[in-house]
Protein backbone atom coordinates (compact mmCIF):
# COMPACT_ATOMS: atom_id res chain seq x y z
CA UNK A 1 0.00 0.00 0.00
CA UNK A 2 1.19 3.54 -0.85
CA UNK A 3 -1.07 6.58 -0.98
CA UNK A 4 -0.56 10.38 -1.06
CA UNK A 5 -3.29 12.58 1.21
CA UNK A 6 -3.53 16.19 2.08
CA UNK A 7 -2.57 16.31 5.82
CA UNK A 8 -5.26 18.44 6.69
CA UNK A 9 -7.75 15.92 5.35
CA UNK A 10 -6.26 13.04 6.81
CA UNK A 11 -6.45 15.03 10.34
CA UNK A 12 -10.27 15.41 9.91
CA UNK A 13 -10.82 12.01 9.20
CA UNK A 14 -8.68 10.37 11.91
CA UNK A 15 -10.29 12.42 14.33
CA UNK A 16 -13.90 11.97 13.27
CA UNK A 17 -13.49 8.11 12.94
CA UNK A 18 -11.50 7.88 16.12
CA UNK A 19 -14.40 8.38 18.59
CA UNK A 20 -15.15 4.99 17.94
CA UNK A 21 -12.02 3.64 18.63
CA UNK A 22 -11.83 0.76 21.47
CA UNK A 23 -10.06 1.52 24.69
CA UNK A 24 -7.91 -1.42 26.44
CA UNK A 25 -10.05 -3.95 24.47
CA UNK A 26 -9.59 -7.33 24.47
CA UNK A 27 -9.11 -7.79 21.32
CA UNK A 28 -6.33 -5.22 20.31
CA UNK A 29 -7.07 -4.78 16.80
CA UNK A 30 -10.58 -2.80 18.19
CA UNK A 31 -7.89 -0.21 19.27
CA UNK A 32 -6.61 0.37 15.51
CA UNK A 33 -7.77 2.13 12.72
CA UNK A 34 -8.27 0.19 9.55
CA UNK A 35 -6.85 2.10 6.53
CA UNK A 36 -7.93 0.75 3.10
CA UNK A 37 -6.39 1.97 -0.28
CA UNK A 38 -8.07 2.16 -3.45
CA UNK A 39 -9.16 3.66 -6.69
CA UNK A 40 -8.46 7.29 -5.43
CA UNK A 41 -9.76 7.11 -2.21
CA UNK A 42 -8.60 6.49 0.83
CA UNK A 43 -11.08 5.18 3.67
CA UNK A 44 -10.40 5.07 7.36
CA UNK A 45 -12.32 2.92 9.64
CA UNK A 46 -12.89 2.35 13.22
CA UNK A 47 -14.78 0.15 15.83
CA UNK A 48 -15.17 -1.35 19.00
CA UNK A 49 -17.98 -3.43 17.73
CA UNK A 50 -21.12 -1.31 19.31
CA UNK A 51 -20.08 2.34 17.23
CA UNK A 52 -18.48 1.94 13.49
CA UNK A 53 -17.32 5.05 11.71
CA UNK A 54 -15.80 4.89 8.52
CA UNK A 55 -14.41 8.33 6.60
CA UNK A 56 -13.45 8.74 2.78
CA UNK A 57 -11.25 11.14 1.87
CA UNK A 58 -9.65 12.12 -1.78
CA UNK A 59 -5.62 10.76 -2.40
CA UNK A 60 -3.76 9.75 -4.96
CA UNK A 61 -2.94 5.79 -3.84
CA UNK A 62 0.11 4.44 -5.87
CA UNK A 63 -0.49 1.59 -4.81
CA UNK A 64 -3.91 0.37 -3.70
CA UNK A 65 -4.02 -2.40 0.28
CA UNK A 66 -4.41 -2.17 3.36
CA UNK A 67 -3.29 -2.34 7.14
CA UNK A 68 -4.35 -1.50 10.80
CA UNK A 69 -2.70 1.03 12.27
CA UNK A 70 -2.45 1.59 16.36
CA UNK A 71 -5.35 4.33 16.91
CA UNK A 72 -4.22 6.69 19.66
CA UNK A 73 -0.91 7.10 18.36
CA UNK A 74 -1.89 8.12 14.95
CA UNK A 75 -4.40 10.30 15.82
CA UNK A 76 -1.92 12.26 18.00
CA UNK A 77 0.82 12.00 15.37
CA UNK A 78 -1.34 12.96 12.52
CA UNK A 79 -2.88 16.17 14.28
CA UNK A 80 0.74 17.37 14.08
CA UNK A 81 0.75 16.91 10.04
CA UNK A 82 -2.62 19.67 9.14
CA UNK A 83 -0.52 21.61 7.28
CA UNK A 84 1.98 18.98 5.18
CA UNK A 85 1.28 16.50 2.36
CA UNK A 86 1.63 13.36 3.92
CA UNK A 87 2.91 9.74 2.11
CA UNK A 88 1.32 6.55 3.76
CA UNK A 89 3.24 3.31 2.91
CA UNK A 90 2.60 -0.30 4.61
CA UNK A 91 5.61 -1.69 4.84
CA UNK A 92 6.98 -5.70 5.10
CA UNK A 93 7.80 -5.50 8.80
CA UNK A 94 4.78 -4.63 10.14
CA UNK A 95 5.50 -1.02 9.80
CA UNK A 96 3.09 2.01 8.58
CA UNK A 97 6.06 4.28 7.32
CA UNK A 98 4.61 8.18 7.33
CA UNK A 99 7.00 10.86 5.05
CA UNK A 100 5.98 14.59 5.34
CA UNK A 101 8.24 17.23 4.13
CA UNK A 102 11.54 16.14 4.30
CA UNK A 103 11.04 13.16 7.33
CA UNK A 104 9.30 10.27 8.12
CA UNK A 105 8.52 8.27 10.76
CA UNK A 106 7.15 4.83 11.19
CA UNK A 107 4.09 2.79 13.76
CA UNK A 108 3.28 -0.44 14.65
CA UNK A 109 0.79 -2.19 12.17
CA UNK A 110 -1.69 -5.14 12.74
CA UNK A 111 -3.15 -7.10 9.30
CA UNK A 112 -6.06 -6.33 8.18
CA UNK A 113 -7.39 -9.10 7.69
CA UNK A 114 -7.63 -9.81 11.31
CA UNK A 115 -10.04 -6.44 12.11
CA UNK A 116 -13.59 -7.54 11.92
CA UNK A 117 -15.44 -7.16 9.20
CA UNK A 118 -18.48 -4.67 9.12
CA UNK A 119 -21.81 -5.21 7.42
CA UNK A 120 -22.71 -2.10 5.21
CA UNK A 121 -25.79 -3.24 3.60
CA UNK A 122 -28.47 -1.51 5.41
CA UNK A 123 -29.86 0.67 3.21
CA UNK A 124 -32.90 -1.63 2.57
CA UNK A 125 -34.38 -1.28 5.79
CA UNK A 126 -36.54 0.45 7.48
CA UNK A 127 -35.59 4.50 7.17
CA UNK A 128 -36.60 7.93 8.43
CA UNK A 129 -35.85 11.25 6.76
CA UNK A 130 -35.72 14.67 8.87
CA UNK A 131 -33.72 17.80 8.55
CA UNK A 132 -30.21 17.80 9.91
CA UNK A 133 -32.02 21.15 12.11
CA UNK A 134 -34.51 19.47 13.57
CA UNK A 135 -32.28 16.44 14.35
CA UNK A 136 -30.08 18.24 16.55
CA UNK A 137 -33.00 19.95 18.17
CA UNK A 138 -34.17 16.35 19.16
CA UNK A 139 -31.23 14.99 19.92
CA UNK A 140 -30.64 17.97 22.42
CA UNK A 141 -33.83 18.05 23.74
CA UNK A 142 -34.05 14.05 24.76
CA UNK A 143 -30.73 12.93 25.62
CA UNK A 144 -30.16 15.37 28.66
CA UNK A 145 -33.05 13.13 30.32
CA UNK A 146 -30.75 9.58 29.28
CA UNK A 147 -28.78 7.73 32.01
CA UNK A 148 -25.32 7.16 32.45
CA UNK A 149 -25.78 4.45 34.80
CA UNK A 150 -24.53 0.55 33.56
CA UNK A 151 -27.29 -0.95 35.61
CA UNK A 152 -30.39 0.16 33.52
CA UNK A 153 -28.70 -0.40 29.67
CA UNK A 154 -32.23 0.48 28.59
CA UNK A 155 -32.33 4.04 29.67
CA UNK A 156 -28.57 5.17 28.52
CA UNK A 157 -30.51 5.53 24.90
CA UNK A 158 -33.74 7.08 23.20
CA UNK A 159 -36.48 5.31 22.29
CA UNK A 160 -37.49 6.77 18.76
CA UNK A 161 -41.27 5.64 17.95
CA UNK A 162 -42.32 5.98 14.14
CA UNK A 163 -46.32 6.16 13.98
CA UNK A 164 -48.65 7.43 10.80
CA UNK A 165 -45.65 9.82 9.82
CA UNK A 166 -44.74 11.09 13.65
CA UNK A 167 -41.81 10.71 15.96
CA UNK A 168 -41.81 10.21 19.55
CA UNK A 169 -38.54 10.63 20.77
CA UNK A 170 -38.33 9.34 24.78
CA UNK A 171 -35.27 9.43 27.00
CA UNK A 172 -35.72 9.15 31.02
CA UNK A 173 -33.37 8.53 34.00
CA UNK A 174 -35.49 7.83 36.84
CA UNK A 175 -35.69 11.78 37.66
CA UNK A 176 -36.84 13.05 34.63
CA UNK A 177 -37.99 12.15 30.99
CA UNK A 178 -37.60 14.04 27.87
CA UNK A 179 -40.89 13.60 25.15
CA UNK A 180 -40.17 15.08 21.92
CA UNK A 181 -42.41 14.98 18.53
CA UNK A 182 -41.80 15.67 15.55
CA UNK A 183 -43.22 15.10 11.55
CA UNK A 184 -41.08 12.87 9.61
CA UNK A 185 -40.90 10.64 6.43
CA UNK A 186 -40.83 7.56 7.16
CA UNK A 187 -40.92 4.00 5.35
CA UNK A 188 -43.24 2.62 7.89
CA UNK A 189 -44.59 2.01 11.70
CA UNK A 190 -41.47 0.98 13.81
CA UNK A 191 -39.19 1.46 16.93
CA UNK A 192 -35.65 1.52 18.23
CA UNK A 193 -34.05 2.43 20.97
CA UNK A 194 -30.82 4.23 20.11
CA UNK A 195 -27.84 4.78 22.41
CA UNK A 196 -27.34 8.37 23.42
CA UNK A 197 -23.63 8.27 22.47
CA UNK A 198 -24.70 7.50 19.08
CA UNK A 199 -26.92 10.00 18.37
CA UNK A 200 -24.30 12.53 19.69
CA UNK A 201 -21.96 11.32 17.64
CA UNK A 202 -24.34 11.09 14.20
CA UNK A 203 -24.67 14.83 15.76
CA UNK A 204 -21.38 15.84 15.49
CA UNK A 205 -21.06 14.96 11.79
CA UNK A 206 -24.25 17.37 10.76
CA UNK A 207 -23.01 20.83 9.01
CA UNK A 208 -25.61 21.46 6.62
CA UNK A 209 -28.72 22.57 8.62
CA UNK A 210 -30.73 22.97 4.86
CA UNK A 211 -30.36 19.61 4.19
CA UNK A 212 -31.88 15.93 5.33
CA UNK A 213 -30.90 13.53 6.87
CA UNK A 214 -31.73 9.50 6.20
CA UNK A 215 -31.21 7.21 9.50
CA UNK A 216 -31.73 3.79 8.46
CA UNK A 217 -32.73 0.75 10.89
CA UNK A 218 -32.09 -2.86 10.13
CA UNK A 219 -32.20 -5.71 12.95
CA UNK A 220 -30.13 -4.55 15.57
CA UNK A 221 -28.31 -1.91 13.82
CA UNK A 222 -28.70 1.77 13.08
CA UNK A 223 -27.46 2.83 9.35
CA UNK A 224 -26.23 6.76 8.25
CA UNK A 225 -24.42 8.63 6.16
CA UNK A 226 -23.51 12.10 5.72
CA UNK A 227 -21.53 13.11 3.05
CA UNK A 228 -17.97 10.86 2.99
CA UNK A 229 -18.78 9.42 6.68
CA UNK A 230 -21.13 6.36 7.50
CA UNK A 231 -21.89 5.92 10.84
CA UNK A 232 -23.35 2.19 12.23
CA UNK A 233 -24.10 1.71 15.75
CA UNK A 234 -25.97 -1.54 17.76
CA UNK A 235 -29.33 -0.64 18.91
CA UNK A 236 -29.85 -0.92 22.66
CA UNK A 237 -32.27 -4.21 22.78
CA UNK A 238 -34.55 -4.62 25.15
CA UNK A 239 -38.49 -3.40 26.25
CA UNK A 240 -38.61 0.51 26.99
CA UNK A 241 -40.44 1.61 29.89
CA UNK A 242 -44.10 2.16 29.15
CA UNK A 243 -43.56 6.24 29.53
CA UNK A 244 -47.04 7.01 29.01
CA UNK A 245 -48.14 5.59 32.13
CA UNK A 246 -45.70 7.94 33.85
CA UNK A 247 -47.49 11.44 32.45
CA UNK A 248 -50.05 12.93 34.24
CA UNK A 249 -53.35 13.13 32.95
CA UNK A 250 -54.19 16.30 34.93
CA UNK A 251 -53.00 19.49 37.18
CA UNK A 252 -54.27 21.45 40.03
CA UNK A 253 -51.65 24.11 39.27
CA UNK A 254 -50.18 26.02 36.11
CA UNK A 255 -47.26 28.65 36.52
CA UNK A 256 -46.41 30.90 33.30
CA UNK A 257 -42.79 32.11 33.74
CA UNK A 258 -40.24 33.72 31.53
CA UNK A 259 -37.20 31.30 31.00
CA UNK A 260 -34.86 33.46 30.81
CA UNK A 261 -35.80 35.43 34.41
CA UNK A 262 -36.28 31.49 35.87
CA UNK A 263 -33.16 30.29 34.62
CA UNK A 264 -31.16 33.28 35.88
CA UNK A 265 -32.59 32.24 39.36
CA UNK A 266 -32.11 28.61 39.42
CA UNK A 267 -28.81 29.44 37.91
CA UNK A 268 -27.37 31.95 40.62
CA UNK A 269 -29.51 29.45 43.77
CA UNK A 270 -27.30 26.43 42.33
CA UNK A 271 -23.85 28.20 43.14
CA UNK A 272 -24.95 27.77 46.87
CA UNK A 273 -26.99 24.81 46.51
CA UNK A 274 -24.19 22.79 44.61
CA UNK A 275 -22.46 21.62 47.92
CA UNK A 276 -25.76 19.82 48.50
CA UNK A 277 -26.14 16.01 46.75
CA UNK A 278 -29.10 17.14 45.40
CA UNK A 279 -28.61 20.38 44.44
CA UNK A 280 -31.56 21.18 45.96
CA UNK A 281 -33.84 24.79 44.60
CA UNK A 282 -37.09 25.19 46.38
CA UNK A 283 -39.61 26.97 44.21
CA UNK A 284 -42.41 29.03 46.58
CA UNK A 285 -45.14 30.29 44.53
CA UNK A 286 -47.71 32.48 45.80
CA UNK A 287 -49.97 34.68 43.45
CA UNK A 288 -48.11 36.02 40.68
CA UNK A 289 -44.77 35.99 42.53
CA UNK A 290 -42.27 32.91 43.12
CA UNK A 291 -39.48 32.63 45.16
CA UNK A 292 -36.77 30.91 44.10
CA UNK A 293 -34.28 29.73 46.92
CA UNK A 294 -31.41 27.49 48.16
CA UNK A 295 -29.62 27.08 51.38
CA UNK A 296 -26.17 25.27 52.41
CA UNK A 297 -23.30 26.01 54.93
CA UNK A 298 -21.89 28.39 52.13
CA UNK A 299 -24.70 30.82 52.33
CA UNK A 300 -28.43 31.35 51.19
CA UNK A 301 -29.98 32.74 47.91
CA UNK A 302 -33.72 33.98 47.61
CA UNK A 303 -34.78 35.69 44.60
CA UNK A 304 -38.12 36.66 43.44
CA UNK A 305 -39.42 35.94 39.80
CA UNK A 306 -42.75 37.41 38.48
CA UNK A 307 -45.09 34.41 37.35
CA UNK A 308 -49.05 33.96 36.58
CA UNK A 309 -50.33 31.08 38.67
CA UNK A 310 -53.48 29.69 37.48
CA UNK A 311 -54.57 27.94 40.97
CA UNK A 312 -53.47 27.18 44.52
CA UNK A 313 -50.39 28.54 46.43
CA UNK A 314 -47.80 25.81 46.12
CA UNK A 315 -44.20 25.09 47.18
CA UNK A 316 -41.91 22.83 45.54
CA UNK A 317 -38.34 21.89 45.31
CA UNK A 318 -36.62 20.37 42.36
CA UNK A 319 -32.82 19.35 41.71
CA UNK A 320 -32.12 22.36 40.04
CA UNK A 321 -29.79 21.05 37.65
CA UNK A 322 -32.72 18.96 36.04
CA UNK A 323 -35.00 22.07 35.48
CA UNK A 324 -32.02 24.77 34.11
CA UNK A 325 -30.83 21.64 31.78
CA UNK A 326 -34.29 21.95 30.45
CA UNK A 327 -34.37 25.62 30.46
CA UNK A 328 -31.69 26.15 27.92
CA UNK A 329 -33.10 23.70 25.25
CA UNK A 330 -36.50 24.75 25.67
CA UNK A 331 -36.28 27.58 22.99
CA UNK A 332 -39.49 29.56 23.73
CA UNK A 333 -39.87 33.06 25.62
CA UNK A 334 -42.39 31.70 28.33
CA UNK A 335 -43.00 28.06 29.69
CA UNK A 336 -45.43 26.27 32.14
CA UNK A 337 -44.58 23.92 35.31
CA UNK A 338 -47.96 21.99 35.86
CA UNK A 339 -48.14 20.54 39.02
CA UNK A 340 -50.44 18.89 41.25
CA UNK A 341 -48.61 18.98 44.67
CA UNK A 342 -45.13 18.91 46.41
CA UNK A 343 -44.71 15.45 45.62
CA UNK A 344 -46.07 14.57 42.06
CA UNK A 345 -44.42 14.72 38.83
CA UNK A 346 -44.12 18.18 37.14
CA UNK A 347 -44.80 18.69 33.46
CA UNK A 348 -42.96 21.60 32.03
CA UNK A 349 -43.19 22.46 28.75
CA UNK A 350 -43.11 25.80 26.28
CA UNK A 351 -46.58 28.28 26.07
CA UNK A 352 -47.12 27.26 22.42
CA UNK A 353 -46.16 23.51 23.10
CA UNK A 354 -43.69 22.73 20.28
CA UNK A 355 -43.61 19.42 20.47
CA UNK A 356 -41.41 19.01 24.01
CA UNK A 357 -42.26 17.48 27.03
CA UNK A 358 -40.32 17.68 30.12
CA UNK A 359 -41.44 15.83 33.18
CA UNK A 360 -38.90 16.11 36.51
CA UNK A 361 -39.77 14.36 39.99
CA UNK A 362 -39.62 16.93 42.87
CA UNK A 363 -37.24 16.71 45.64
CA UNK A 364 -39.31 16.02 49.41
CA UNK A 365 -38.58 18.66 51.71
CA UNK A 366 -39.42 19.45 55.01
CA UNK A 367 -42.26 22.06 55.06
Amino acid sequence: MKVICDGLDLSDAVLKVSKALSVKAANPVLEGIKITAEGNTLTLLATDTELTIEKKIKADVLMEGETVVVGKYFVDFVKKLEKEQVELSRLYDAQLQIKYSDSESELQVFPAESFPKIDKGMEDGAYFEISQVDFKSIVEKATISCSVDDSRPILKGCLFEIEGGNLTCVALDGFRMSVVNKEVTASGDFKAVIPARALNEIVRLLDKEEQNLKIYIKGNSLFVSVENTTLISRLIEGEFVKYRHILPSSFANTVTVNKNALLSSIERAAIVARNDRYNVVKFEVKEDLMTVSAKSEIGNVNENVNVNLDGKDITIAFNGKYVSEYLRVCGEEFVTLNLNSPIDPCIIKSVSGQGFLYLVLPVRINA
